[in-house]
């Protein structure tokens, strides 16, 4: 069930499952034009392992999609922070997929490790944004052009394949079911990351108190993608990853029970 909550004069969608007080909590944040459903897949097997689970909507995400006023990366992380405090929420980890990203690295940054004890990404571009992808980021923010957009970009998520579960994403609006207005915001807090930190890699060397990152993927970007993992790991003793073997962007879609896997000896490592 989902529950809402007015925070800094808007309605933020959220759910939760499970309490416990020896773990952190499991923050499970969507990236833009996505929403909770995303992370429908892996509720069963974390529920049954017996986590405290949030999965937070980000405005205009949830089940009202009237358009807003544009938005960005600074009040998602305002957002969210207000809602775990209302919840008291004392302890989490933000497991972020895509975009999502930026807004978790902000919150962990924000709040310190011993709130935020550590960060799981799910296949965030690491690198600086390939051109396709900024091409597609700037056609999102026209009228003229989004919807075109939108669906290639899809296409590439979905890595060639037909899987059902992604099918039904799509098909029961977790992506085109967000206006025009929603999308501009997204894009543009993009664009804006990226050129503020060059990539999330940059981004992570700038956090305050480093704690243990791990970052999951199963698409590959660009050439030397595994290269650049290893030789970021090898100079931040904090940063771990994984090739996962599927051929989507949605990894917490495609291999849920594996990213589940994952998630719980991240989790253990950091206890």
């Amino acid at each position: 069930m989902l529950y809402t909550m007015t925070i800094n004069g808007m309605q933020i969608a959220f759910d939760e499952h499970g309490h416990d007080l020896e773990r952190p909590a499991l923050v499970l944040l969507s990236g833009w034009g996505g929403d909770h459903r995303v992370f429908d897949r892996m509720m069963t097997p974390l529920i049954a392992a017996g986590y405290r689970v949030i999965r937070v909507n980000w405005r205009a995400h949830g089940p009202d999609r009237t358009p807003i006023a544009e938005f960005g990366r600074e009040e998602q992380v305002a957002d969210t922070v207000a809602l775990l405090d209302i919840l008291e929420v004392e302890r989490f980890v933000p497991v972020s997929i895509s975009q999502g990203g930026w807004a978790a690295l902000d919150i962990a940054d924000q709040l310190g490790a011993a709130r935020v004890p550590g960060v799981m990404l799910v296949d965030l571009i690491m690198t600086s944004p390939p051109q396709e992808f900024i091409e597609l980021v700037h056609a999102m923010q026209h009228r003229e052009t989004w919807r075109e957009a939108r669906a290639k970009i899809f296409a590439q998520w979905a890595g060639g394949t037909t899987h059902p579960a992604l099918q039904d994403m799509w098909l029961s609006n977790t992506f085109p079911g967000h206006s025009f207005e929603t999308w501009l915001s997204g894009n543009k807090a993009v664009e804006k990351a990226y050129v503020t930190w060059g990539s999330p890699m940059a981004r992570m060397e700038k956090i305050a108190s480093p704690r243990p990152i791990r970052h999951l993927f199963s698409q590959e970007p660009a050439s030397g993608y595994d290269e650049l993992h290893e030789q970021f790991a090898a100079g931040n003793p904090w940063f771990s990853w994984r090739r996962l073997h599927g051929v989507t962007h949605f990894p917490t879609v495609e291999l849920p029970d594996t990213v589940c896997v994952e998630l719980g000896r991240f989790v253990e490592s950091l206890r």
